[in-house]
């Protein structure tokens, strides 16, 4: 897929407008101007909750002044937090029977990705399916928050996989200042009294503004920028990848590092594909600090499913992976996971399937 920045998105009386939010507050954040024209606009609209926001201990920590937070204290704290999108939402105009949560494991959608997605990528595609969108909000691959990273890529498997020709979907981006976003995303121009209602809905997150209440009022003043996902990416860049190259067998991944301690402890490569039935597959390798040859880790099973080479030292290298149990017809997602706090250094990046084997393989198809 590939990002157009040709208009903003616009919506009329037979606009259906689906927002997929990883979190309650989403919508406020990156959301609330473009919802408020939808509902001028008469267009219908629904949000999905992909998670509660239940395991988002320190807001919960400072507010119930507790250390120890219980399974009955998170859901406690989902609930409190679905009360809080509702008001938001309420606010932008939009009804609670709009709206539907789907419960996914907050802070826990990376693994669940990884490692079996296939019910979670077949219920989403059910939801909009059910509901039958015009047009579909949905988190950037270059938001650097790992729930919505995760959420971007649900999104391209679904899209690959169940979903219609016909639906337009947008990216916006919550976190981080990535240029393939920013780069390409078209600006929605927004009134006064937009930006007023949008910091009201903001303010109904009083679980989130407990400790972030400046962060969380400036995205009030801050515009709101939608890309339209239309063809294959030519992306190869963002965060410490510097470049990516693909053929039929091999992928060559040019590393930059930046020096931050906190990111420097855990560094681990992900790669996501699907094998030459269609399956999903994801591995993962730890990378070294010095040119080695390193196991390449099955994400489901742990068990060694191939050896990479790297080469180079902790700051820059490149790294050699063999694609052969990896369909090249099939575009792959690939991320340096760098995290600190809970925060990625960069988003996943998309790798186009090889061009020449793919419009072979659609040729056997059709014949």
């Amino acid at each position: 897929m590939s990002f157009q920045s040709l208009t903003a998105p616009t919506f009329d009386i037979r606009s259906r407008l689906m927002l997929i939010a990883p979190h309650p507050d989403d919508e406020a954040l990156a959301c609330s101007v473009i919802l408020q024209q939808a509902v001028r606009a008469g267009a219908a609209i629904r949000v999905v909750y992909v998670t509660d926001g239940d395991n988002n201990p320190w807001p919960q920590r400072a507010l119930e002044r507790r250390w120890r937070l219980s399974t009955s204290d998170r859901k406690r704290w989902g609930k409190l937090r679905r009360a809080e999108a509702l008001a938001a939402l309420r606010v932008l105009g939009i009804h609670p029977a709009d709206v539907q949560f789907l419960a996914l494991p907050d802070q826990g959608l990376t693994d669940l990705l990884l490692r079996d997605c296939n019910s979670a990528l077949t219920r989403i595609a059910q939801v909009i399916d059910d509901w039958s969108p015009t047009d579909i909000l949905a988190p950037a691959l270059s938001d650097i928050h790992p729930d919505h990273n995760a959420v971007a890529v649900m999104m391209r498997l679904i899209f690959a996989d169940f979903l219609a020709p016909g639906v337009s979907q947008w990216n916006y981006l919550v976190h981080g200042r990535s240029s393939a976003f920013f780069d390409n995303a078209v600006e929605l121009s927004s009134s006064e009294s937009e930006i007023a209602k949008k910091r009201e809905a903001i303010r109904c997150h009083q679980t989130q503004i407990k400790l972030s209440r400046r962060r969380f009022l400036r995205y009030a003043g801050r515009p709101e920028r939608f890309l339209r996902v239309e063809r294959e990416s030519a992306g190869r860049r963002d965060g410490a990848v510097y470049f990516v190259s693909r053929t039929r067998d091999n992928l060559d991944v040019n590393l930059r590092f930046s020096v931050d301690l906190f990111r420097m402890q855990r560094n681990k490569f992900f790669i996501l594909g699907r094998d030459s039935l269609g399956r999903k597959r994801a591995c993962q390798i730890r990378l070294p600090g010095r040119s080695a040859d390193v196991e390449m880790l099955d994400c489901a099973t742990n068990h060694s499913i191939g050896i990479a080479r790297y080469q180079g030292h902790p700051f820059a290298g490149e790294f050699a992976l063999p694609l052969d149990l990896f369909s090249p017809i099939h575009d792959l997602f690939v991320k340096v996971d760098r995290r600190s706090w809970f925060f990625d250094e960069a988003g996943w990046i998309e790798i186009p399937s090889v061009p020449s084997l793919t419009k072979a393989a659609l040729s056997m198809i059709s014949a």
